[in-house]
């Protein structure tokens, strides 16, 4: 028996795959086997799966016969041998040590499941890397389906970034949808483990680099709504028919299914309107809600002050609640969007600070197609002449030599203040100098605002 059977499912990935497979059979656990699972792909994929099957005998090459990121998942969990599961988007990639590290702990604490944090993973052009930080809370610590139970909101929505003990997923008979296509159909998993769960854990480090910048990704599907919505009734018949009748777990999927309704709706209407397949979808989950709340599974106190009067208003009046949400979403967008549209009118910027919210700054600007960035700058001399995201790394003294009519963009988390006196003081003009002050939001920061998909 090996300790990891890893799942690969793919359907014309063949930009992506490549790295995807190295990075798994580079992993410092050996002792694996690997699923490739391919759903009829035309465009080269199936070529290099067979490819990396005759180079690597731990590779099993399995055809699907049908279009269904679910089946083909499911498919795996069936022929899977090895004592811990994990799956690989073949888009996505992961660090080296991801499944020793997660493995050890699994084994060390006898877990049902153990995950870490991740990276949002976007490539600008060609040749450009961003790794955003979306680390895990609560970590180091063993917790059950009572942690989940708790929470106005569940931490951890993907499914990727960890592994699961076998014989778990198969004692419960935790599958994923069969429905077609590869969209969203990773929910009734994530919630059905977590309902279920006896002993998980939650690492401080981040293994998994998940891709942002793949148009053909499920995450900008416009038929999201629909597709959540059919998970909620997958979710929803399985707990019938395990017999799940207890509140606690009753009243964490009403609250997920508010999360599910309502978040990617927010996201959609900031650049479509709904058509008639949204609508009907959405009717249909506010009938859901109507119900939970009636049934009591839906209390002020249980959820997010924001869920709760979105939820309100849009279960109980739907024209007003199309009013805000319209407006939230425009005001949402234009907080990235009328940053990108003030920084791609100046002439040159230059970065100053070279930490996380640099990252995200140049991650966002250079998304967006900016090409007026100059340089970044640091007061940390140790840095100098060094490095970052492809720009050398200049003292302020240096950056304001080079680049006297730059704006300077203080891109720190903390001193801002302190920094923008400090290139008063060295003759930058107050009009040349602003502060990054966005959410640190890996995904507000991926989104592709002036480009469009």
């Amino acid at each position: 028996m090996p300790k990891l059977s890893i799942i690969l499912p793919s359907l014309n990935v063949a930009a992506y795959i490549r790295e995807c497979i190295e990075s798994v059979i580079s992993q410092t656990l050996a002792d694996m086997e690997i699923l490739c699972i391919d759903a009829g792909s035309t465009d080269g994929t199936r070529e290099i799966i067979k490819e990396y099957t005759a180079r690597d005998s731990r590779i099993r090459f399995i055809l699907s016969d049908k279009k269904s990121y679910g089946y083909q998942i499911n498919l795996g969990i069936d022929m899977a041998r090895g004592e811990y599961l994990g799956i690989v988007e073949t888009d996505d990639s992961i660090e080296p040590d991801m499944y020793e590290v997660l493995y050890k702990a699994a084994s060390e604490n006898d877990l049902d499941y153990v995950k870490a944090g991740f990276y949002t993973l976007v490539t600008p052009y060609e040749g450009e890397r961003y790794l955003l930080e979306n680390p895990l809370g609560d970590t180091e610590k063993i917790f059950s389906a009572r942690y989940f139970l708790e929470k106005r909101l569940s931490p951890d929505v993907y499914i990727w970034n960890g592994i699961y003990k076998l014989s778990f997923l198969r004692e419960f008979q935790i599958r994923l949808n069969e429905s077609p296509g590869a969209a969203f159909q990773d929910c009734g998993f994530r919630y059905l483990t977590d309902m279920n769960l006896r002993r998980g854990m939650f690492l401080k480090r981040l293994f998994y680099r998940y891709r942002r910048d793949n148009a053909a990704a499920s995450t900008y599907n416009p038929n999201f709504a629909r597709f959540n919505l059919e998970e909620c009734r997958y979710i929803r018949e399985r707990m019938k028919a395990d017999g799940i009748t207890d509140r606690g777990r009753r009243a964490f999927m009403a609250r997920e299914t508010v999360m599910m309704a309502l978040s990617p709706y927010r996201t959609f209407r900031e650049h479509s309107l709904p058509n008639e397949t949204v609508r009907s979808a959405l009717d249909e989950f506010r009938s859901m809600m109507l119900q939970d709340k009636e049934q009591g599974l839906l209390k002020q106190e249980e959820m997010l002050p924001d869920h709760w009067i979105e939820m309100r208003l849009f279960t109980e009046q739907p024209e007003a609640y199309e009013a805000y949400i319209a407006i939230k979403a425009e005001a949402d967008y234009d907080i990235y969007d009328n940053f990108v549209q003030e920084m791609a009118g100046k002439r040159q910027i230059v970065v100053f600070c070279t930490g996380k919210a640099a990252k995200f700054a140049l991650c966002l600007l250079r998304m967006n197609h900016l090409e007026n960035i100059a340089a970044v700058c640091d007061n940390d001399s140790e840095k100098w002449g060094g490095c970052f995201q492809g720009y050398k790394i200049f003292s302020p003294a240096e950056a304001i030599k080079r680049y006297p009519d730059a704006h300077y963009l203080v891109a720190k988390k903390t001193n801002g203040e302190e920094i923008l006196q400090q290139l008063s003081n060295q003759g930058i003009a107050q009009e040349h100098t602003s502060i990054y002050r966005l959410p640190l939001n890996a995904f507000g920061s991926t989104n592709l605002f002036m480009r469009g998909l």
